[in-house]
This record gives structure tokens, C-alpha cells and sequence, in this order.
């Protein structure tokens, strides 16, 4: 089982993504070689987030921002497996299963890296996202452009500790969330030149660490809630409650998610679909 910690920037939706992921079971795939995708929640804590997409995303109800747990070990995480119907040669059809467990991890984190870090109370929290880890997924908004630069410094912060802690290296899958926004929508299948144009300070950070042989890294899109209607329109609606933004679903009976699967899967596999 690979070991995920999910890291992103404010609210980028990561605790959404989950729910979502555990949600829709029967997931689609972009690669014309998937025939099938069922994603199957593990553990009682994720069976839960069927739940909360049940009740609160589809009543359009915000969830709870994650909370910063005194220790790393108290965070959130789910499991889950992966299943997929590949098409083999001629009639030929494989199955391949991945099972990871994931972190949800509150979306101050990646700023709270660089500013507190060095703390002493903050140490053994530090400590606990480099013990195990297979890979990290890095969810970032697609409309937080503009704190590229903020974002690059505690980035350029987090992979220099990651080389010192893990010289073997490992993987980050720079996922970029929210592309049903037409702005974003546009642009999903080239999420590398996305990411390159819209975060060009995160990008150069991430290619330069790739350079070194000190990881991998690759980029994706996604969407939580997707698009619906002839002229693919963002299926979500952007709330705000007790001073902070998030998007909700707009039309339940259209819910279609897209790119949930790709980035996961490559964190676990180190193959693209």
C-alpha cells in the first residue's frame, strides 16, 4: 500500500476531492485503454466520506476546513483501492488494483512549512510528512495564481527538506483543481502548460528539483464536480460563509467529476493512464 500525503493550496478543495473520489465508486477514465474504474473505500473513515458527499455536497452545504492535529499521526487518513478493466491485446482484458492511503492535510500547511517550520512545536508535525511516504499530492487552486510566488517559497522550503530526509527521492503529482472554470476548463488537457503559464515561480521550482534527480514530478487537472449543459458549464457555485470561499455543487443530477483517478494512480504506480 502506498502511503499519500495530500498537501495543497487554500482551499483547493482536497477534503472535497476525497469525498468525491469515495463518492462516485464507478469513476471515468481519460485513457482509451481503461475500459473500467471502481474505486473502493476501505476503512470506516472513508466509508464516511460517502457520506458527507452524500449529505452535505449534494445539499449544498460547505464541509469543514481540516483542522492542524497537535500530531501528525492524528490527521485524517483514508484508504482506498483503485480498480481497473484494461484493454489487452486483441479480446484480452487485464485487471490492476492499487491500494494507497491518503492524508488529508489542512489546506494552511503548505504556507505554515515556511513560516513555522523551524518552531519548536511545529518540529514533530514536520517531521511526521517525511516518515513512510511514498508520494505527495499537491493539489493547487486554479484561481490562486496570484499567490504563485508566496506558494513558491514555502515549496522551494518543502523539497529541500524532502531531499535531505528522502535522497532516494519520491513523487509529486501537481494536480491543478477547480477546472471546470471556463478559464481552466479551456486548458485541461495540457495541464503542464497550464501550470507552466498560470504558476510559472512552482513550476520552475518543481523542474529544477526533477533536474537534480532529487524526484519525479507530473502534472494533472481536475475537477470535483465537473461540467454539465451543451456548453460545458462549471457545475459548482461559489459560496461564502463565516469569511471564507468555497464552491458547492450546482446540479446533483449532473455530477460528473473528471481526473480523480490519474494523478493517484501515478502517485502509487509511477505509470501514466
Amino acid at each position: 500500500m502506498t502511503n499519500i500525503i495530500g498537501i495543497g493550496s487554500h482551499a483547493a478543495g482536497l477534503s472535497t476531492y476525497l469525498a468525491t473520489l469515495a463518492y462516485h465508486q464507478k469513476h471515468q477514465v481519460k485513457s482509451k485503454k481503461v475500459l473500467s474504474c471502481q474505486v473502493t473505500p476501505i476503512n470506516k473513515y472513508t466509508k464516511q466520506l460517502s457520506n458527507y458527499a452524500e449529505n452535505i455536497l449534494k445539499k449544498q452545504v460547505m464541509l469543514e476546513p481540516t483542522k492542524l492535529y497537535h500530531s501528525f499521526w492524528h490527521t485524517p487518513s483514508y484508504i482506498f483501492t483503485i480498480t481497473l478493466e484494461i484493454k489487452g491485446l486483441f479480446w484480452a482484458k487485464n485487471t490492476e488494483e492499487v491500494s494507497f492511503q491518503i492524508y488529508d492535510m489542512p489546506d494552511n500547511l503548505l504556507i505554515d512549512i515556511r513560516e513555522f517550520s523551524s518552531s519548536h512545536s511545529f518540529t514533530e508535525y514536520y517531521d511526521g510528512l517525511f516518515s513512510d511516504i511514498g508520494g505527495y499530492f499537491l493539489p493547487i487552486g486554479g484561481t490562486s495564481h496570484r499567490e504563485d510566488e508566496v506558494y513558491a517559497k514555502s515549496l522551494e522550503k518543502f523539497t529541500t527538506d524532502l531531499t535531505q530526509r528522502n535522497p532516494q527521492g519520491c513523487r509529486i503529482a501537481f494536480t491543478v483543481t477547480k477546472c471546470d472554470l471556463s478559464e481552466l476548463w479551456v486548458n485541461r488537457d495540457d495541464p503542464r502548460g497550464m501550470v507552466q503559464r498560470r504558476f510559472p515561480k512552482m513550476y520552475e521550482i518543481l523542474e529544477n528539483w526533477t533536474q537534480e534527480d532529487k524526484g519525479k514530478v507530473e502534472y494533472f487537472t481536475t475537477s470535483s464536480f465537473g461540467v454539465f449543459g451543451k456548453y460545458c458549464e462549471p457545475n459548482s457555485i461559489i459560496q461564502s460563509e463565516s469569511g471564507r470561499a468555497c464552491a458547492v455543487i450546482r446540479n446533483p443530477q449532473e455530477w460528473q467529476p473528471f481526473g480523480l483517478i490519474e494523478p493517484l494512480y501515478w502517485l502509487c504506480t509511477g505509470k501514466m493512464l
